[in-house]
């Protein structure tokens, strides 16, 4: 399959998340809203987990290039200051949407869904034990908190009142706001 092809099937996929509220992706419904017939889906997907597990890597490959231009370095010459200031800067932005927290939240559910949210969470934010990297920590906990609220509904941050919980947690995170 073209990349393209298989990208604008995962597209659709987390379009249909985002319209149902719900992690039980069908093919149907997948199908449809690309434009595809439930076979040819089938073809690329041989599995409701594989079609949610590409889903999955697919949400967390678009956040990974947000990041990393948002950091404006490649990842492996970044620091966890750096990274977590990153992190707070695309979830101040609304960076993720609710399609993409039912994903999220379906993999926490769904151990053997769970790996490609692992692994980023790993690589990018691979916090120790040390106390060193505690501030950091708590910063990248309340930006987690920010965008889960408001993409779970529970919030409706204002754009004044964003930028200054963003400026505070880039504060915290060390070297004062953006």
């Amino acid at each position: 399959m073209r990349p393209s092809a298989r990208n604008e099937i995962l597209d659709a996929a987390v379009r249909v998340v985002d319209a149902s509220g719900e992690a039980n992706i069908t093919y149907e419904a997948v199908a449809q809203e690309v434009g595809l017939t439930k076979a040819g889906l089938r073809y690329h997907f041989p599995s409701r987990d594989a079609m949610m597990i590409a889903v999955i890597e697919h949400v967390v490959a678009r956040w990974q290039r947000e990041l990393v231009e948002e950091l404006g370095a490649p990842l492996e010459t970044s620091t966890l200051e750096e990274r977590v200031r990153a992190f707070v800067a695309f979830a101040g932005e609304g960076g993720a949407s609710q399609g993409e927290f039912v994903v999220f939240a379906e993999a926490v559910r769904r151990p053997e869904l769970a790996a490609p949210w692992l692994e980023y969470l790993r690589t990018w934010f691979g916090f120790g034990e040390d106390t060193d990297s505690t501030s950091l920590l708590l910063v990248w906990l309340a930006a987690n908190g920010l965008w889960i609220a408001e993409a779970t509904g529970i919030l409706d941050v204002g754009r004044d009142q964003r930028a200054d919980l963003v400026s505070r947690l880039l504060t915290l995170a060390g070297g004062g706001s953006r």
